[in-house]
């Protein structure tokens, strides 16, 4: 093999392993982001939930 394609593979497995690492670090935290997400819309909508669970028993 002569150095040229030893540069040439080496430098794409580093840039390939980069991509492929701040893909997963990218992922976790579109993960952390929807899980915030979803706990601020429980927190906003549970009481409403409640609330209507109750109110045919209060009308009652």
């Amino acid at each position: 093999m002569n150095i040229e394609r030893v540069i040439y593979f080496t430098t794409f497995a580093l840039i390939g392993a980069s991509y492929l690492l701040s893909g997963k670090r990218e992922l976790r935290a579109a993960a952390a982001q929807q899980r915030q997400y979803d706990a601020e819309l429980e927190t906003l909508v549970r009481p409403v939930l409640f609330f209507a669970m109750k109110a045919p028993v209060a009308q009652c």
